[in-house]
């Protein structure tokens, strides 16, 4: 589902800045990150905004993007595990995730 021609170049495009492919891989993506945060955080109500600023906090990360090196929704995910985990522990309450770190 995730490796298919299509979404390598959109992962190209990502890497050079391009906002409109980085919707689209946001658009594939959204469910899968927010499907995470609620494992992460059992809290169903408050991951769609914490996804949105993953996806936020990803792209002023852009720049760091590895696009040869991973998958878009892998790279997503990192994000999000180290956002979420940096210094807490598990599961990780929403309320416990600062605006300041996206």
């Amino acid at each position: 589902m995730f490796a298919s021609p299509d979404f390598e170049e959109l992962e190209r495009r990502v890497a050079n800045g391009d906002r409109t492919a980085f919707n689209e891989l946001q658009r594939a993506h959204f469910g899968l990150v927010e499907t995470f945060i609620v494992s992460k955080t059992n809290d169903p109500r408050a991951a769609r905004d914490v996804t949105r600023r993953i996806f936020n906090l990803a792209w002023q990360r852009i720049d760091r993007y590895p696009w040869r090196d991973f998958s878009f929704h892998v790279w997503v995910l990192r994000i999000a595990r180290e956002t979420l985990m940096a210094g807490r522990g598990s599961p990780v309450s929403v309320d416990d995730i600062e605006d300041d770190e996206f």
